[in-house]
């Protein structure tokens, strides 16, 4: 199959917008970084994440301010704001502040902002977010919680009208996305609200014994639920578009994962 060399929307980047204030240990990631690693790839826009940590309003409201000013500067970046689910009124109103200022969408992450996928609030949080009608994009799995696809199943129907994007295609656990193909048999009983994204997976998987599987679990997902991303700086760009052709996806496969329908679920103009 030949590689894609379409447009593409990056559904999962990490930037450092401030010195110092990235993902530790790792190469420069600045916004500048991002484009010369994407060089030669046709970008028509790339989502920039944060994550709040719990407790620290002050902290939260000058992460999710960094990263809606990138995408007041340059227009390809989507930003993608974050609340913890935890901190009660405080993220409802952030999550209607930063609404109003132009996120594009929010991201939380079990893992690092440590809560449980299936407390109360965090259904809550979602809750309020769907009512704005933007994604939000969680971590897709923890080591931690093996619990966690069920639990995101039971969130998805519990919040029909969210659209709630899984990073890493739930990583190892892939298999277990079999679950909406089921759900999808019995009518009124999900709403085809997940995506997932292939972020730093996918490549993984591109080249590995489970290349078929992974594809063919992708497919019975729905290819329309499949999104590109990165995973910046961790992942590469490259990577991922290349990974697409190698996992056998047919070109108009491609173009829908690489592009059609991240611009669709961001509400982006011509798609």
């Amino acid at each position: 199959m030949a590689r894609y060399d379409g447009p593409v929307i990056d559904v999962h980047a990490h930037l450092e917008l401030e010195m110092g204030a990235g993902m530790s240990g790792l190469m420069p990631h600045r916004v500048e970084d991002y484009w010369s690693a994407a060089g030669g790839l046709d970008v028509q826009a790339a989502a920039a994440l944060v994550m709040a940590p719990l407790g620290q309003p002050d902290e939260v409201r000058k992460r999710n301010d960094q990263v809606l000013a990138l995408g007041a500067r340059d227009p390809r970046w989507l930003p993608l704001c974050s609340v913890h689910p935890y901190d009660g009124d405080f993220a409802v109103e952030e999550i209607r502040r930063v609404v109003a200022a132009g996120a594009a969408g929010f991201k939380l992450h079990p893992n690092t902002q440590a809560f449980d996928l299936g407390d109360d609030r965090v259904t809550a949080t979602v809750e309020e977010i769907g009512r704005h009608g933007v994604p939000v994009l969680f971590d897709g799995y923890s080591p931690f919680d093996p619990h966690q696809p069920g639990k995101f199943v039971q969130l998805s129907m519990a919040v029909p009208d969210a659209r709630i994007i899984i990073a890493h295609a739930l990583g190892p656990r892939f298999g277990e996305l079999m679950v909406y193909d089921v759900l999808a048999a019995f009518p009124g009983m999900w709403n085809r609200n997940v995506w997932v994204d292939l972020s730093y997976m996918g490549a993984v998987y591109a080249d590995s014994p489970h290349r078929e599987q992974y594809a063919w679990t992708l497919r019975k997902l729905g290819v329309d639920r499949v999104l590109l991303g990165s995973d910046y700086p961790l992942g590469d760009l490259h990577s991922a578009v290349e990974a697409l052709s190698t996992l056998g996806f047919s070109a108009e496969e491609q173009r829908h994962i690489a592009y059609d329908n991240a611009a669709a679920l961001f509400d982006l103009s011509g798609a």
